[in-house]
């Protein structure tokens, strides 16, 4: 029996001389022992706010701090899981002026920072691992990372830091696109629809249609110039014949006659 007590202690130690800080700012960093599946050690954030202590991840799991390489065909089942972690743990969202979403908690008792330091450590853990679980078959995941990659790399030589890439309106935080643009006050809203064969690409103009739609209920709708979608017509998924009905939908979604990949300069004489 003391020995298994032994054992204990010796596991109770380590675990705990893991758990580091840094001072940033008017924040305490907490440098806890929970790790990612690809081994990033998750920080958790604490701010005195008024009578209130707010324990935070201060934007990270959104910023993609933890470098994961995000599955986002996936978005709709990501979705559902990091639902059922945030009421799960009790995590709460607010955005920062950047737009960048932010998971936190908040208690009065200094007593109770510890419990929310690991519900927050814990949610950040679950949600990131999902993020880069591959939930598609391989040749989606090529045929969709390779359009995103390239789509993303024409997107950022031509509007460099007017470019965001996979961010939302900060008043619908859980519809992203796959960029925004903006020039002075104007915002160009841009989605890409790819797959590699006609269920999956469907599925892509599906959501782009959505997304679209739900942009002009957004506070920002004034400023929204225009709606562009970029279509892969080299992806094996495409077939205009059988898509035509949902093409002509996304046709009255966007601003402009959606954008053929190979046709990709006529972004240039849009966006400018």
């Amino acid at each position: 029996m003391d020995k298994l007590l032994d054992i204990f202690k010796t596991i109770k130690d380590d675990f705990c001389s893991l758990t580091t800080y840094k001072l940033r700012g008017e924040s305490l960093e907490i440098i806890t022992p929970f790790s990612t599946l690809n081994n990033k050690f998750v920080s958790v954030f604490i701010k005195q706010i008024k009578d209130k202590y707010v324990i935070s991840d201060a934007g990270w799991t959104d910023l993609n701090y933890y470098d994961i390489n995000i599955s986002e065909e996936s978005n709709d089942i990501i979705e559902r899981i990091f639902t059922y972690y945030q009421q799960s743990f009790g995590i709460s969202t607010t955005s920062d002026k950047a737009g960048t979403l932010h998971y936190y908690k908040t208690c009065s008792n200094p007593r109770d920072i510890p419990a929310n330091v690991f519900d927050l450590a814990n949610f950040v853990v679950g949600a990131v691992n999902s993020l880069g679980i591959q939930y598609k078959d391989e040749k989606e995941e090529k045929e969709r990372e390779t359009f995103r990659t390239d789509a993303n790399t024409f997107l950022k030589v031509n509007y460099k830091d007017n470019v965001k890439l996979r961010k939302s309106l900060d008043d619908f935080q859980n519809i992203k696109f796959n960029a925004l643009i903006t020039k002075n006050s104007d915002i160009f809203l841009v989605s890409y629809v790819t797959g590699s064969n006609p269920y999956y690409f469907a599925n892509d103009l599906r959501k782009t249609i959505v997304n679209f739609e739900i942009s002009e209920k957004s506070k920002y709708r004034s400023f929204i110039r225009e709606k562009i979608s970029i279509i892969n017509d080299q992806a094996d998924g495409y077939h205009p014949v059988k898509l035509n009905s949902m093409l002509d939908l996304l046709n009255e979604k966007v601003t402009k006659e959606p954008i053929k990949w190979s046709e990709k300069e006529r972004i240039l004489e849009i966006v400018r």
